[in-house]
């Protein structure tokens, strides 16, 4: 099957759209994830009890939204950039720290050390935010 100049164009500049929104849409992913991380460990680990149970319940929610967000239509593939993935596993490490010090504190017996885990819920998104950034960038 032979293309003609004009359809190889058109086919050609179909496939970068769909790349684009691939990206942009892991890219909205990534945000919304670092940016949720903070205030999600922060209601679970120094809020209230009802701020726990929102935050369970909006992440929940964000992680139904993240799944079903890059399975659109016109979306398909990921995104083969290593340093996205690089930047996503830390982001995937830097998550869990916050939980990870607040219950070893706990399991401590130390009570006092509260702005330690705030400071680690506010920077726990930090990967996520700057890998989506990024992405964003170099669309």
């Amino acid at each position: 099957m032979e293309l003609s100049a004009g359809a190889a164009l058109d086919e050609v500049r179909r496939v970068e759209e769909e790349v684009r929104k691939t990206r942009r849409a892991y890219s909205t992913i990534l945000l919304v994830m670092g940016l949720a991380t903070g205030p999600y460990w922060w209601g679970m680990l120094l809020g209230p009890d009802w701020a726990g149970v929102v935050a369970g319940a909006g992440w929940i929610a964000l992680v139904i939204w993240m799944l079903v967000l890059p399975r659109r239509p016109g979306l398909r593939g990921r995104v083969n950039a290593p340093w996205v993935t690089r930047l996503t596993l830390l982001g995937g490490v830097t998550f869990l720290a916050p939980m990870l010090v607040a219950t070893g504190l706990k399991i401590a017996g130390v009570e006092t050390t509260n702005w330690l885990v705030a400071v680690l819920c506010l920077i726990s998104g930090l990967p996520m935010i700057y890998a989506g950034w990024r992405l964003r960038r170099s669309l």
